[in-house]
């Protein structure tokens, strides 16, 4: 299957310059073309590369087992929950793809390109491969516990000081787009009955990614129609990238309504950022439809542990990631059920991440030591 690269604003054709950036003509959001379009699923691969007929290929493949997000219900309002991703965001499914991309072509040394929780994932992702500089334009504009974050990664410049031989990864490029619209195919896989699907819109990227999905669903003969909901807070101007684009509908939420999901979502103990509160607000008021959990968090909580759970952590340091039954393997003078007890307080405390996969054709959860934030 070949595919070209161009510019989905200007029109011009990038080759896999777009793989890592905008457009240098127009700064417009560069796509990937498909010489056809037939979508299918390899269930015999888990997260977003069981969506291969429609990803471009690599020789090497980077997965930290991002993808297959769980879809919740919180006060009668679907969510897709990505916060279970490996970093907790969304931006891991960008991040399987472009790391992929590095690791194929063997480039040693590239620089990341700030973006919020964007260089974050992908620093993780890329770590074991190759030396990563984070680029800075405006210091002074970022929190200092994110630079702090991203100093444990690597070294930090500015952006103009990157040598021309070391690529830079920029968030708005071709396989961003790529990755990102694999939360429509795993809604259509799940066949979930919904007519929208609701996102916060910061750049309008994740809105123009997964609209690109729907479309590429079409291409392939599946009679899909759902729209994409992109939500701005009230008086911001609307994200560029989202111009012209006939499946996504732009809405504002005020500031009262923001905090009044962020209590909402509080009170069931669902945190997360004011941002992916509003996409939460407004499917609540719409009839068949599911909001994208972009990056959340639950709190952690400092208790004494009882020595099952001891136990339980000690096993999983050990084996990285297990199901339920495996673990109970290891620790088995202690019943499968009290197991099973045991790694669902530890996801509540925030010290055990769960990660759906596919084990032939049944959807197994297994478990894995969170990432610490630092």
């Amino acid at each position: 299957m070949s595919i070209r690269v161009r510019c989905s604003k200007c029109g011009r054709e990038l080759g896999e310059q777009g793989f890592l950036s905008q457009c240098p003509f127009c700064g417009g959001l560069p796509i990937v073309e498909y010489d056809s379009y037939r979508f299918s699923i390899d269930s015999s691969r888990p997260g977003v590369w069981r969506y291969s007929s429609l990803l471009p290929r690599f020789q090497r493949i980077v997965s930290l087992g991002e993808g297959l997000t769980p879809i919740i219900n919180v006060d009668g309002v679907l969510i897709k929950n990505e916060k279970v991703n490996p970093t907790g965001s969304y931006a891991d499914r960008a991040s399987t793809i472009i790391a992929s991309y590095i690791t194929s072509k063997g480039f040693s040394n590239v620089s990341i390109r700030y973006e919020q929780d964007f260089s974050t994932s992908l620093s993780r992702y890329l770590h074991k491969y190759a030396k990563v500089v984070h680029c800075i334009d405006e210091p002074f504009a970022i929190d200092s516990s994110e630079l702090l974050k991203l100093l444990g990664f690597g070294d930090v410049v500015t952006c103009s000081s990157i040598p021309q031989d070391i690529p830079v990864i920029e968030y708005v490029n071709a396989l961003t787009v790529e990755g990102l619209k694999t939360i429509v195919f795993e809604v259509y896989e799940a066949r979930v009955d919904v007519e929208s699907i609701v996102v916060p819109a910061r750049s309008g990227v994740l809105a123009f990614a997964l609209a690109k999905g729907v479309k590429e669903l079409r291409e392939s003969g599946i009679d899909l129609t759902i729209d994409i909901v992109a939500v701005v807070p009230k008086g911001t101007e609307a994200p560029k990238h989202l111009t012209g684009e006939e499946l996504v509908e732009i809405v504002e939420v005020s500031s009262n309504e923001t905090l009044e999901a962020l209590n909402t979502l509080a009170k069931r103990g669902v945190y997360t950022s004011p941002l992916s509160a509003i996409a939460f607000h407004v499917a609540k008021t719409l009839s068949k439809s599911l909001a994208v959990l972009t990056v959340g968090f639950r709190p952690r909580v400092v208790a004494r542990r009882s020595e099952l759970k001891e136990q339980v952590i000690k096993v999983l340091k050990e084996l990285g990631k297990a199901t339920a039954y495996e673990v109970w393997g290891y620790i088995s003078n202690y019943s499968l059920k009290g197991v099973y007890k045991a790694l669902k307080s530890l996801v509540k405390e925030g010290v055990v991440c769960e990660e759906p996969v596919m084990r032939g054709r049944r959807k197994v959860t297994l478990y894995k030591p969170c990432v610490e934030q630092t």
